[in-house]
Order: C-alpha cells, then structure tokens, then sequence
C-alpha cells in the first residue's frame, strides 16, 4: 500500500508540476492567459493540499491508508466532475 501511494502521489506531482509551469510559462493570447493562470492555482492547490502530504506520510511509512487516500482523492474528485459534466 505505502509503494502504491508513492508511485500515484509522486506521478500525480510530476503531472501537476507540469500544469503549473504550463500555466506560469504559457505564451497563449490575452483572453486564455487568464485560464491558464487559473489553471496553474487550482494545481497548485492540489499539489500541497493532497499530494504532498500523501508523499510525506507514505515516504515516513505513516498511516499508509490515508496516504493512499490523500493520493487518490484528486483523480477521484476529477472523475466526478467529468462524470458530471458528461451528463448535464
């Protein structure tokens, strides 16, 4: 469980590091520079609410359940919003 938290929890930053330095970085036009932006804060946001403490428990061997948790919550929070999407 402590593997599988790490492997997902450090993919899941990897990803979010490169939204957010898509966002900073992004050479898009005026009227999405704004989105990009947004887009850049609201990973961020993820990234130290969910996925950093998931590596940090997961990393000191402290409750594996809830790292595994943390590390999870942002792919399930996505499938639902697109799931919700989908369907209104």
């Amino acid at each position: 469980m402590r593997l599988t938290a790490l492997f997902i929890a450090g993919l899941e930053s990897v990803s979010m590091l490169l939204i957010i330095g898509n966002g900073i970085f992004s050479r898009s036009d005026a009227a999405t520079k704004g989105l990009d932006e947004a887009a850049a804060i609201a990973a961020a946001a993820i990234l130290v609410l969910f996925l950093m403490p998931a590596l940090l428990l997961a990393w000191r061997r402290r409750l594996p359940f809830l790292a595994l948790v943390l590390a999870l919550a942002p792919i399930v929070a996505t499938a639902a919003i697109v799931a919700w999407a989908i369907a209104s």
